[in-house]
């Protein structure tokens, strides 16, 4: 009997059991290994390997106990790399968004951003004014600087008239060495402050100041920069702010849709989203016309196992798959796929119209689902990680995805989260290395008990120790007990492995 026939008829063991009901279960067909594959990172022929399963149906909490066992998805197929084996291990790695840093590039992303919204101005454009500002200073530069020397006239004893000749800078030979040397704005405010505290000791006009014993120096709290004090450094939130000014030139709307199952937001848009997902792919990563049809883009990106899910007081939207829009001018030019799950934020995919390129979506958009899981917290206190995918070490255009700190590296032996800084020594020594530091931690969850394997055959739910005894001469206990050791022991008994 087909697996379509058979996937929700499991009532009559969950109710023996106390198990989840039948629509929130996870239903798998376990795939095994797959055969070698091109790598699209080091570009070897059938050096990439990974074992997958067809996920029918996947609550968001198993999905979430999968990708922290280095499982991701692609649709509906969930695969993991065979990470001993393949030609470039993939690490799963996270940022812990509440506590993200931005780098200057980061900055400078934004800035640019919000200058195009704004004010119309891409990347190395500028405006009217500046332009005609730096005109004029380059005329007038010109003419001081026209001869070597400059004369001047004083009148000196006598009222009989003295000339002076200036050495002038020539253009391009540095700063003017007649003058003294300018001195940066920071270091002038501290010799102002110097200078005050100077007067003040003159004055006698400085309070006593209790001098701190060891003990306390040494328990002392740091000071704490308060939220909008003058030298505190922007917040994520606070710069993205910085879009939203009156009477911008260029409107940017970001919108969030349910794709699965589909919104009536999402059907109302998806030609529009198909038609960039189909750019990007031949622009971007030179897919020809055949390779980017509408159900190839909607088996990849909109298809989706998860089983959205709303808790009474918590998410508006709820749990599950969706998209991230990114409309200007009511126009859409960028999509972000993105899972939420129980503790954290996903990223599946980013696809964007290639005549946006200038605008650095990638990082953008990044930043945008940082700040978006840092604002689902309050609502939901668990999630508070954004899921990047994958980190490749040996891959030097995947390695970007290190610089959103502080961020965190799967283990491939143990399953735990290792601070990246940590683990990038290890990488340079070896390209598949063991990320955990503590010799004694094991993998735990991964200690199969074959009989507790719940299994799904002929509409029935049962576990594998019943399954035996029905098929004994089912043979397929290696893969079985592979297939749990992969998925992890809580996932093995909570999901429904399909089973003919």
């Amino acid at each position: 009997m087909g697996l379509n026939s058979t996937r929700f008829e499991v009532n009559s063991y969950h109710s023996h059991t106390g198990m989840m009901a039948n629509s929130e279960t996870s239903v798998v067909q376990y795939r095994g290994a797959r055969q070698r594959s091109h790598c699209g990172y080091c570009g070897h022929g059938f050096s990439k390997y990974t074992h997958g399963m067809w996920a029918h149906a996947m609550t968001v909490q198993d999905y979430q106990d999968l990708i922290d066992r280095g499982w991701r998805r692609s649709g509906k197929y969930c695969y993991k790399p065979t990470m001993d084996k393949t030609c470039c291990p993939q690490y799963a790695i996270r940022c812990r968004s509440g506590d993200f840093k931005m780098n200057k590039s980061h900055k400078k992303t934004v800035k640019m951003v919000h200058r195009y919204i704004n004010q119309g101005l891409k990347p190395g454009e500028k405006t009217e004014e500046a332009a005609a500002a730096v005109s004029a200073n380059t005329k007038n530069s010109s003419k001081k600087n026209s001869g070597p020397e400059n004369v001047t006239k004083t009148e000196g004893k006598g009222g009989q008239e003295k000339k002076h000749l200036e050495k002038c800078p020539t253009p391009g030979k540095g700063a003017d060495p007649s003058k003294p040397p300018c001195k940066k704005a920071k270091l002038r405010r501290l010799e102002k402050k110097q200078e005050k505290m100077a007067q003040k000791l003159q004055q006698g006009d400085v309070p006593e100041v209790k001098q701190a014993t060891s003990k306390e120096a040494a328990t002392a709290v740091p000071h704490k920069v308060e939220k909008g004090a003058p030298n505190a450094p922007k917040s994520l939130e606070e710069l993205l702010a910085e879009c939203t000014v009156e009477n911008p030139v260029h409107k940017l709307e970001i919108k969030l849709v349910q794709s699965s199952p589909q919104s009536s937001e999402f059907k109302d848009t998806f030609d529009q989203s198909y038609g960039v997902y189909r750019r990007y792919q031949m622009a971007i990563h030179k897919d020809s016309p055949g390779n980017c049809d509408k159900q190839g883009f909607k088996s990849f990106l909109v298809d989706s196992p998860l089983q959205s899910m709303k808790i009474p007081g918590g998410l508006e939207h709820g749990y599950g798959s969706f998209h991230q829009q990114y409309w200007i001018d009511g126009k859409l030019i960028a999509v972000g796929v993105l899972d939420i799950l129980p503790n954290c934020t996903s990223s599946v995919y980013l696809y964007y119209d290639p005549d946006y390129s200038f605008l650095s979506l990638g990082t953008y958009s990044a930043l945008r689902e940082l700040a978006f899981t840092r604002s689902l917290h309050p609502k939901a206190p668990n999630l508070e990680y954004y899921y990047m995918g994958y980190y490749i070490h040996s891959c030097p255009k995947m390695k970007y995805k290190g610089q959103y700190n502080p961020s965190f590296l799967l283990c491939p032996d143990t399953y735990t989260w290792n601070p990246i800084r940590q683990c990038e020594p290890k990488l340079d020594a070896s390209k598949y290395s063991r990320l955990e530091s503590s010799v004694e931690k094991a993998d735990d969850n991964g200690r199969v008990t074959l009989e507790e394997v719940l299994i799904l055959h002929d509409n029935q739910a049962m576990p594998y120790a019943i399954y035996k005894a029905i098929k004994p001469r089912a043979g397929n206990e290696a893969e079985v007990r592979q297939y749990a050791g992969f998925v992890g022991m809580k996932c093995a008994k909570r999901m429904l492995l399909y089973r003919s």
